[in-house]
């Protein structure tokens, strides 16, 4: 082998391309698992770290054994060969994964996701690339799989054709973020949300919120992350300020101090409530969630004049009967029978969008009663993340009778949308849902 000059350096590079392609396949697989079933950051990167040595250690492993060597050779083979490159590509591009605002909180659906894990998978090659060049000229490393003669793998050139496709398409996504970020004020080093869109309105409120745990020195914590199914039960929580102390100075918002929203990852099972807060500054609400599958949970609340809607992860154990996302339809009718249209044209991405929602019931018009402080409450998700969107209502002539329910918000990107309505008529409150097709 050689321990010098352009034939060590050609040696390394095939070495960390061919170590780079288990590693990718591992990590794409754990990331992408992880984050469709809503586990954790550390929960995800655990995933991700677990399969990238699986899949590393096999593509090196099966070669060997095809070529008639013992497992028992085999694998400490492998161990030599891809252990310290697999380990220095891990710690590099999960590190990145944490570091780039929003990458580990955006959905598979979105192109960040795919934007960071590519840029991050090519600079752990790069960093990896250095360590395999050492190890190599000291006989160690790659050299275990050179001394028996037998190659494997894909081919080096295709690998290096494809990290190059993804190192173009990973930068190209990571700078039109950054670009956006600061043409929407710079917002968007806290969190993902002011990626997609700045100020909605006078009061600085992010089109999307509560893709995060924490933004501006609060967290919000869960007592617990798992709840039975089926049964009534009781979720505890609290939002800390930076010092981990409990906050108890909320300000009434929509005629509460804290709404508490409950969605599961496919966007069914919606559910908004008040909860209480305890002197010892934990909110507490009794919560049904009947079937199985990952959930979101959702703090909308506000203080020192500001809005905040933290986010984070709850999960009933159970096998879970995951739904597609209904299509869009122009109306929706609840188990009571109230049909309920929606009058909004066509929505794009990027601008302010009015919703109007006209009620009837047995064809004739309602005239809904105040709820929270305004004609209605609606809460828009985005499908895949689950991004929480900032809506407020718009006031209407409080002589018109059945006047259309109207809110204003701003899609920030295409896609799809499901808008939770919720209304009260003969003192009940009702809760419809749409789907809403967004253009680019």
């Amino acid at each position: 082998m050689p321990t010098s000059g352009r034939a060590l350096d050609a040696v390394a590079a095939s070495a960390t391309l061919h170590c780079l392609t288990g590693c990718a396949l591992g990590e794409v697989v754990g990331v992408v698992v992880g984050t469709a079933l809503g586990f954790s950051d550390f929960g995800t990167i655990a995933l991700a770290i677990g399969l990238a040595f699986l899949f590393g250690y096999t593509l090196t492993s099966l070669p060997l054994l095809r070529a008639g060597l013992a497992l028992s050779a085999v694998i400490p083979i492998a161990l030599a060969s891809d252990t310290l490159s697999i380990a220095t590509m891990e710690l590099v591009d999960n590190a990145i994964l944490l570091i780039v605002p929003g990458a580990m909180d955006a959905g598979v659906g979105d192109v960040l996701f795919w934007g960071a894990l590519s840029f991050a998978l090519v600079v752990a090659g790069l960093f990896a690339f250095p360590v395999n060049r050492w190890l190599i000229a000291r006989g160690k490393g790659h050299v275990a799989v050179h001394e028996t003669g037998v190659h494997g793998g894909p081919p080096v050139r295709v690998v290096a054709i494809v990290a190059t496709i993804a190192a173009v398409f990973g930068t190209t996504v990571l700078i039109r973020e950054a670009i956006v970020d600061d043409d929407m004020g710079g917002h968007g080093g806290e969190t993902k949300a002011a990626a997609h869109g700045g100020d909605a309105e006078a009061g600085g409120a992010d089109p999307v919120r509560g893709l995060t745990v924490a933004e501006n020195g609060l967290r919000l914590e869960l007592a617990q992350a798992e709840l039975p199914r089926g049964g009534e039960s009781e979720l505890r929580f609290e939002i800390v300020d930076a010092e981990g102390r409990p906050v108890r100075d909320y300000e009434v918002e929509h005629a509460k101090r804290m709404h508490l929203i409950v969605a599961r990852r496919d966007l069914s099972g919606f559910q908004h409530l008040h909860p209480n807060l305890g002197e010892d500054g934990v909110w507490s609400a009794s919560v049904t969630l009947p079937e199985a599958g990952s959930y979101r949970v959702f703090a909308d609340f506000k203080r020192d004049g500001q809005n905040h809607t933290l986010g984070s992860d709850l999960f009933v154990d159970g096998p879970a009967d995951w739904r597609q996302l209904p299509s869009a339809r122009p109306s929706a009718t609840t188990a009571d029978g109230y049909e309920v249209r929606i009058d909004q044209s066509r929505a794009e991405a990027g601008k302010e969008a009015e919703l109007g929602f006209s009620v009837t019931r047995g064809g004739r018009p309602v005239a809904v009663e105040d709820y929270l402080g305004a004609k209605g409450h609606l809460v828009a998700l985005r499908e895949g993340d689950l991004a929480y969107l900032h809506v407020h209502p718009v006031e209407t002539d409080a002589g018109t009778g059945a006047a259309p329910i109207r809110f204003a918000t701003e899609f920030p990107s295409e896609g799809h949308y499901r808008l939770f309505l919720q209304f009260k008529d003969r003192g009940e409150v009702h809760t419809v849902a749409f789907t809403e097709a967004v253009a680019r």
